[in-house]
């Protein structure tokens, strides 16, 4: 021990190893083996920690003890509460500990907002889903019932005070989701409802996540039961919060819809799979009134969109909407497929280590994996923007605005049939529905008949209340000659019954088809699980009797039409792989890269500008606190390191996107400088005045040529060449005799 080390514990960490206890610790572990397991288990969600612990005990050859997993577990808790202190001094000394700073400068792209850009229809776009993949199950009390014998619901957990602080400022507490509950919005004011009945939720019976029933019922196995996302449309994560023993229940939207409008104020468009319906929860709920004013819109995103309706599709749909480009909305299902690998190292994790684990990986994935393609992803949009107006003369269909505009005034009539319509269709429905009585009526008194008197009577009794119905729509529509077959108007409300019965079997055939190819999709996604796949299977074949009995309903409304109609063959149906087959959805494609162009624009401008005045900003902090905190200003330094270390890729990558389309480019790489209103620091706004001057300081183009940019190939190798230097470390350390 050195003279100055009070205690064992002081001595190891300094020598680089973080103890298991504070006094007389019997396992410390090496700061390079926690750092390895943190980035391998960020990079590897898969990985838990009696996996790392069975491995350090296997390069040992020593046997593995259980309860080497918590003192493991203990010095990896102890190291992450160093790097969080040390992250909140340098956060603190930059000036950017206010909880709501990472929110509102979470992404280059969408937050930089610089002087003199043009307006855009959405100052800013997001998406929102939930997912149950992470959940966590509730630790009960074993043998434990209640009076009627019941198994107590009751969690068993131990209360942990760290974790209200281990979401850290991606997440919203529970306090703040649970203000905008059912239970406690009953108690405000309602807002009466539109009559509008184009505003009416058109698509509720196709959602699962829209229906009552279904989102207020409990899961009593989970405590968390899931968890709510919201992103930028650049993949950053803007918001996160647990869902808790229920389904997606509608308060946790309105909370992030809350947080996002305070944090960005006005034009914010938000992607949902639900937009129609949780527009309609906005509407009825004490958020109206901000949302009116700082126009907030809820969107539907383009793959969902497939199974809303028509008139839905035209209103919230993200291919139809102007202002959206080429924006698809689908951030959350792409995220998604990454984050589900954290599912089996913390479903059945502590509430806070669940917590950490998840914030963590958000962080991870925000620094070293969106924020490193975020040049990519601008680069990528404006190339394939380009690509589709080359083509557009070529299109064979493009819906202009007027066009969508058109078929909405349409789609907006059909809302409610006709009354006179509706009464003529109800009036040759109960002309026809005599005949068919009259056949059963004379079949059942007909010579020979074996039919028993309650046969006779109930036969009697429908063919007078058939009678009786035709007399009640004649006295209503005052028809005083009764309609035949031969009349006009007998032909005229044939033919509206008929297309009426058309039009309803070719939406329940586009609708089990829908149903069908997403089953499809689901089963053959790598990760599903066996016994989900068979319950897939049995699901597609009863599906598949079920769109032969609609095809056969199609084919006869079909050939009942004047003129008739295509029918439909089996094999037809079912080889429609692409929804396009349908024509559900037309896609104005030239329209919408038009639209893209000027937003990549401003989004480029804002990206090249950010990088200067980042590194300026963090090069002249970090000398100002070396002068009275060298050590703090040598991890201000890493803290630099850590949010720059892509940017010379992204300078190179947008250099060569310019030499590439030349004159087709229509931005500029010169940077630009932050709106002031945009930033409520004092320091940090006397920094953006200085941008003025940055501006000479900037780098010219031919000094960017020099750096050289890794593919992903390349960088997959330097990662694993830096995972191999640190696996050597570990083998060293792990090896060393005590």
């Amino acid at each position: 021990m050195i003279e100055s080390d009070e205690f064992t514990t002081s001595c190891l960490v300094g020598q680089g190893l973080i103890p298991c206890a504070p006094w007389t610790p019997t396992l410390a572990v090496s700061v390079r083996v926690l750092e390895l397991f943190q980035v391998a288990r960020l990079r590897c969600p898969n990985l838990g920690v009696q996996n790392w612990v069975k491995t350090l005990s296997d390069l040992q050859c020593r046997p593995f003890k259980p309860y080497q997993m918590q003192q493991f577990t203990i010095c990896f808790d102890l190291y992450l509460e160093i790097l969080q202190n040390v992250e909140g001094r340098v956060k603190q000394a930059l000036g950017r500990d206010a909880p709501d700073w990472r929110l509102k400068n979470c992404c280059p792209s969408c937050t930089y907002k610089l002087e003199g850009e043009a307006k855009l229809i959405f100052e800013m776009l997001g998406t929102g889903d939930g997912n149950n993949s992470l959940k966590h199950i509730l630790r009960k009390e074993q043998g434990a019932f209640d009076d009627d014998g019941v198994p107590k619901r009751g969690g068993t957990e131990r209360p942990d005070p760290r974790t209200a602080d281990a979401g850290g400022d991606y997440y919203l507490s529970r306090e703040k989701v649970d203000r905008w509950s059912k239970e406690v919005l009953a108690q405000q004011v309602q807002i009466p409802r539109s009559d509008d009945p184009e505003e009416d939720n058109l698509c509720q019976e196709r959602w699962k996540n829209m229906s009552e029933e279904i989102t207020e019922r409990m899961w009593g196995i989970f405590d968390e039961t899931g968890i709510f996302l919201a992103l930028c449309r650049h993949g950053f994560v803007l918001l996160i919060a647990d869902m808790v023993k229920s389904g997606e229940l509608a308060k946790y939207g309105l909370a992030i819809a809350d947080s996002l409008l305070d944090a960005f104020g006005p034009d914010f468009g938000f992607g949902y799979d639900i937009g129609c319906g949780f527009e309609e929860t906005i509407k009825n709920s004490p958020l109206r009134p901000k949302a009116k004013r700082l126009n907030f819109k809820m969107l539907v995103s383009s793959f969902h969109g497939h199974a809303h309706n028509r008139m839905c599709q035209l209103r919230y749909l993200a291919t139809y909407v102007l202002g959206l480009g080429l924006e698809d909305l689908e951030g959350c299902e792409r995220y998604f497929s990454r984050s589900n690998a954290l599912a089996r190292t913390i479903r059945y994790a502590s509430v806070f280590h669940r917590k950490q684990s998840i914030t963590t990986y958000l962080a991870h994935v925000d620094s070293f994996e969106t924020y490193p393609n975020l040049s990519k992803f601008l680069v990528d949009n404006y190339k394939q923007a380009l690509d589709i107006l080359d083509t557009e003369e070529a299109l064979t269909f493009a819906m202009d605005q007027a066009g969508i505009n058109k078929e909405k005034a349409y789609l907006r009539s059909l809302f409610k049939e006709p009354e006179e319509e509706t009464q003529q269709m109800e009036y040759y429905q109960s002309l026809v529905n005599p005949q068919a009585r009259k056949k059963t009526f004379d079949d059942v008194f007909a010579e020979g008949s074996t039919a028993k008197g309650t046969a006779k009577r109930h036969a009697r009794d429908n063919y007078n209340k058939a009678h009786a119905a035709v007399q009640r729509m004649e006295r209503t529509l005052e028809i005083a000659v009764q309609w035949t077959p031969e009349t006009e108007a007998w032909k005229t409300a044939a033919l509206l019954v008929s297309t009426r019965q058309y039009r309803l079997c070719v939406n329940k055939l586009e609708e089990l088809v829908l149903k069908r190819l997403f089953e499809l999709t689901k089963m053959n996604m790598s990760q599903t699980a066996y016994e989900l796949r068979k319950h897939i299977a049995k699901a597609l074949q009863v599906r598949s009797k079920t769109i032969r009995a609609a095809l056969g309903r199609y084919n006869a409304a079909a050939a009942g039409l004047t003129p008739k109609r295509r029918s439909l063959t089996w094999p037809e149906v079912i080889e429609y792989v692409f929804l396009s087959d349908f024509d559900i959805l037309r896609d104005p494609t030239g329209n919408r890269a038009k639209e893209e162009i000027p937003r990549l624009n401003i989004e480029i401008r804002r990206l090249v500008t950010y990088i200067r005045d980042e590194k300026a900003l963090l090069l002249r902090k970090e000398a100002e606190v070396r002068e009275t905190d060298p050590n703090l200003a040598y991890f201000i330094g890493k803290y630099r390191n850590r949010q720059g270390h892509s940017d010379d890729n992204h300078m190179v990558r947008l250099r060569a996107m310019v030499k590439k389309f030349g004159s087709r480019f229509t931005g500029t790489l010169t940077p630009g400088v932050r709106r002031t209103e945009e930033v409520e620091d004092t320091a940090i706004a006397a920094e953006i005045a200085r941008g003025r001057q940055l501006e000479r300081e900037w780098p010219v183009e031919d000094e960017w040529e020099d750096v050289e940019m890794d593919n992903d190939d390349e960088g997959e190798d330097a990662e694993g060449k830096t995972l191999a230097e640190m696996t050597e470390r570990v083998l060293t350390i792990a090896t060393d005799k005590e």
